[in-house]
């Protein structure tokens, strides 16, 4: 994505969005570094109690108005959330799969060469000390715990990504290759279902992976939420952290109430 397509490019800071939340509005919300803090490996992740009760009052309050965007699995989420993932629309794998309460789980089917391009990068990262990911429709190498490799990770999932046909795919401290698709495409899909069709989207997120989100909730008449230290972004607001999240969500329930 070019500086240009950004609606920021001199980095001034954005304002934090407004508290509230319309009848005419969604809500679509990233998970890793958004609702959750990064931890060195997918693994240290933990869903509190309070955030999954929190999304589920939201859900409740806006239905079928209410998703998470996550470059995660879905049976990834399922097992962060447990059961209650069955209550909000899911788009996983960078929007590769999706479910929702009315429609249930849309999935692509899993190439061969998925498992084999899998396998390299599992090599890659048992030979040079990162922690390995395996995805539903991808794999992960994660170096945060090993700065100094993120070179030599993001050449072996270049060449991995080109060999098999595959989406490369830089994130933080991270590099994954996977099936096509991302999040803007998730977005613009799910806002074709009834619940939210003709209505305001609005995405959270915090990584370069949310880019695309950003701008397909622009061109649909809504806004990207940024989250984490200013950058060069397509977002219109920003929220420093993810406890500034927490916030802003208990507000809007709040206010919605």
């Amino acid at each position: 994505m070019s500086a240009s397509a950004m609606l920021s490019p001199m980095l001034a800071d954005l304002a934090p969005p407004p508290p509230r939340l319309s009848a005419t509005d969604s809500l679509f919300l990233d998970f890793d570094g958004t609702l959750v803090d990064l931890a060195d490996n997918p693994e240290g992740v933990h869903v509190s109690t309070e955030l999954a009760d929190r999304l589920d009052a939201l859900a409740a309050h806006m239905p079928g108005r209410l998703a998470i965007v996550s470059g995660r699995s879905i049976a990834q989420l399922d097992a962060l959330f447990g059961p209650q993932a069955e209550h909000f629309t899911l788009a996983g794998s960078h929007g590769a799969e999706r479910r929702s309460p009315e429609d249930g789980h849309d999935q692509p089917e899993k190439p061969a060469h998925l498992a084999t391009a899998t396998d390299e990068m599992r090599a890659v990262a048992e030979a040079n000390d990162l922690y390995f990911e395996t995805k539903s429709f991808g794999a992960g190498l994660h170096y945060r715990r090993n700065p100094d490799a993120e070179p030599l990770a993001l050449r072996e999932a270049t060449a991995i990504a080109e060999r098999h046909g595959l989406t490369l795919q830089p994130g933080k401290m991270m590099v994954e290759v996977r099936l096509p698709g991302d999040k803007g495409q998730a977005i613009e899909t799910l806002m074709q279902a009834p619940a939210m069709r003709g209505t305001v989207p609005i995405f959270f997120g915090d990584d370069v992976t949310d880019e695309d989100g950003f701008e397909a909730a622009a061109r649909l008449g809504g806004a990207g939420v940024l989250v984490g230290p200013m950058r060069d972004t397509a977002a219109r607001y920003r929220l420093p952290d993810v406890a500034a999240v927490h916030s802003w969500l208990a507000q809007a329930l709040e206010n919605a109430e």
